[in-house]
């Protein structure tokens, strides 16, 4: 149940907020699907909010009762490995749950909320980098897997995702 959950978009104010989540979220939840040498090195790039996401307009946050960053997640129409993208193509970017609140329907709300917003846009296919870890979220959410790919963070830093793809 998400009821208790405020959903709101971000600010450059929430910044701490948001990289507190990323590095409560992403080292519980992926080392079942990567290698610690992988994790070490991609680790201090992906947990760290990025400050044109946070400026964007179109990333988003959840809050619960006491106003605690617990959820993320937001979309934009550039692309985080190609630069800017087709029109009416977007990109679903950097989603994240407390590890506390998974289960519970929050990514789900956060990615709606995203999706919304672009249809808004006038965005009619929304593209994904998942981690190995999110994979089977997106299909249930309605995106289908295009292949892997591996993101190059920094020059010899390599991040094995999975490109998604759906339609709006």
């Amino acid at each position: 149940m998400t009821e208790d959950f405020h959903i709101r978009p971000a600010t450059t104010a929430d910044r701490g907020a948001v990289t507190a989540l990323f590095r409560r979220a992403y080292p519980d939840l992926l080392p079942e699907f990567y290698t610690a040498a992988t994790l070490r090195a991609a680790l201090p790039f992906i947990t760290t909010a990025q400050p044109a996401l946070l400026e964007c307009g179109t990333y988003y946050l959840a809050q619960d009762e006491q106003g605690r960053v617990v959820g993320a997640g937001g979309w934009t129409d550039v692309s985080p490995a190609r630069g800017v993208a087709a029109p009416g193509v977007g990109h679903l970017r950097h989603v994240a749950v407390h590890p506390c609140f998974l289960r519970r329907g929050l990514a789900r709300r956060v990615v709606e909320c995203a999706l919304d917003s672009a249809r808004a846009f006038g965005v009619a296919r929304m593209n994904c980098m998942s981690t190995l870890a999110a994979r089977a979220f997106y299909a249930e959410m309605g995106f289908s897997a295009l292949g892997e790919v591996e993101l190059t963070l920094a020059p010899g830093v390599h991040f094995p995702a999975i490109q998604m793809q759906r339609e709006l």
